[in-house]
């Protein structure tokens, strides 16, 4: 008989792609400052090959990654329930929560591109008001709704530093990314001592 984890993945599979969108948008903000920094500055910087890096394990590496695990679950699965049951876990809340840390980093990227230029701050909260929904909604699919509101109001925090000047954005937007990272593992090594 079929573990009962196995079905629940099988049903809860399509809704990957989703999860994947921020860590792919992340990685691919990095390659683009890359691109730019070596066409601003003419020359093979060390930071940019290593923004290209970074960026390439984000957009392609975790979705491999994801691809990979997922068919390792469904061939080791029936065979070995509990270990495969702990990397769809554990997997699953990685996503949910660096869903928040990456998203500040996204936000520190875009300021990091307009440091130099006139911010529309209009744009900014457009974006960062469709990526917190997106990722309320998306997060916790399926949950209870006050989660939603609980990923609203933690993201909504954040919001003010919107107003600051780009550079200065930039720099804080990497700071709560840094704290949003704090939170997510201490949250996770919370969940994973109960689970």
């Amino acid at each position: 008989m079929e573990p009962g984890f196995l079905a629940h993945f099988k049903e809860f599979l399509p809704r990957l792609a989703a999860y994947l969108a921020v860590p792919f948008y992340f990685g691919l903000q990095m390659t683009m400052i890359a691109k730019e920094e070596r066409r601003i500055k003419q020359g093979h910087s060390a930071g940019s090959y290593a923004l290209d890096a970074v960026g390439l394990v984000f957009s392609v590496g975790v979705p491999a990654f994801v691809i990979v695990s997922s068919l390792g679950i469904f061939t080791l699965g029936a065979k070995y329930p509990e270990p495969m049951s702990a990397l769809f876990r554990y997997g699953l809340m990685f996503l949910f929560f660096g869903m928040w840390w990456q998203f500040f980093g996204i936000m520190a990227l875009k300021a990091y591109r307009d440091r130099d230029r006139e911010i529309k701050k209009r744009n900014y909260f457009i974006f960062y008001a469709a990526g917190s929904v997106f990722i309320s909604l998306t997060a916790f699919f399926g949950g209870e709704w006050f989660l939603k509101w609980m990923s609203l109001a933690f993201l909504a925090l954040a919001a003010p530093l919107i107003l600051l000047p780009g550079r200065r954005m930039c720099v804080a937007f990497w700071i709560a990314a840094a704290v949003a990272f704090i939170v997510q593992t201490a949250g996770f090594v919370y969940v994973s001592s109960i689970i």
